[in-house]
């Protein structure tokens, strides 16, 4: 693949930093003079835990909200439209380039914390998130359309929301299609750039109310904290650009997140499982639809998981 423009180089590498469900970087790419066009690839669907593609398109939607931002970086104005082509399930978003002024300070602090937020499956610090800075995160999620439903380590509803939580996950591990579908996609070999390796998924918790997700594959064991602030995303429609929108307010909120050495972590299952989503709408007293819930907390940092290439994610041309 020739690539004219280094900066769009740099924006696609920068957008293949996202998140994905297992990541699974769901995402395909195509270039044409200052267009980007992405696709998700169904290849690399969750076709068993996902089959409407939700958690898909959620992570093509970090994608697209990196792409943004690194366009920024490079003084370019991204124009998207997304959903370009109604006739095309898996077109996600077309993305015009254009000369743009110089980045503000902000659009650069998010830039640079593309490169420095990671997923983290280890203990946070056992202690709620300052005020003001959940505020800051909750504004931004707000930005992008969606709402972040704070769920404090005070409210009695956690321990019904954590139940939830390992309903789903025990309901998983005995699910034979589930379990492989995971197994392809955890403990991944080393050197593999898509997946999860096994130092990646971190310890096993004996804890029901520890708010962390637990793999078949973890290996050994931990105390996690207790007073981690978990968080639920909201979005007020559940069709495919609700997800889309949905991924971009996930990043943009992880991103900020960083900024303020805030760490991330998430538990999807529950959200996998039409049930068990149903249930946790009731819980929370939700009058919108849950696509994400996460524990936010201070940690360190542990190692990035690998990326494709750019080349890796660019489709081939016709």
């Amino acid at each position: 693949m020739e690539i004219l423009d280094a900066r769009i180089e740099r924006i696609l590498r920068a957008a293949g930093r996202a998140p994905s469900v297992h990541n699974t970087q769901p995402w395909q790419v195509s270039v044409r003079g200052n267009c980007i066009t992405l696709r998700g690839d169904p290849s690399r669907q969750l076709r068993h835990s996902d089959p409407l593609g939700r958690e898909l398109f959620i992570s093509c939607g970090t994608f697209l909200l990196n792409a943004r931002t690194a366009s920024r970086r490079e003084s370019l104005e991204p124009a998207v439209t997304v959903l370009p082509d109604p006739d095309d399930r898996w077109a996600v978003a077309r993305i015009e380039l254009h000369p743009g002024l110089e980045p503000e300070v902000d659009e650069l602090e998010l830039a640079v914390a593309i490169t420095r937020r990671v997923t983290t499956r280890s203990p946070f610090d056992d202690q709620p998130l300052d005020a003001d800075v959940l505020e800051v995160i909750q504004r931004a999620a707000h930005q992008e359309g969606a709402v972040l439903r704070l769920i404090q380590p005070s409210e009695p509803v956690r321990g019904r929301v954590m139940s939830l939580v390992r309903r789903a996950e025990a309901l998983a591990a005995e699910d034979a299609v589930a379990r492989t579908e995971e197994k392809a996609w955890t403990a991944v070999a080393p050197g593999r750039p898509d997946g999860i390796p096994q130092e990646m998924l971190g310890p096993w918790t004996f804890d029901d109310r520890a708010p962390v997700r637990r793999f078949l594959a973890s290996a050994g064991n931990a105390r996690f904290e207790q007073r981690s602030t978990m968080a639920v995303l909201l979005s007020a429609g559940d069709s495919p650009r609700d997800w889309i929108a949905s991924g971009q307010a996930l990043e943009r909120l992880l991103l900020v997140a960083t900024t303020y050495f805030v760490r991330a972590s998430f538990a999807a299952t529950v959200l996998e499982n039409p049930t068990t989503r149903h249930d946790l709408r009731q819980v929370l007293s939700l009058d919108a639809h849950p696509q994400m819930l996460m524990r936010l907390g201070y940690g360190r940092s542990p190692r990035h998981t690998l990326r494709r290439s750019v080349d890796g994610s660019v489709a081939p041309r016709g």
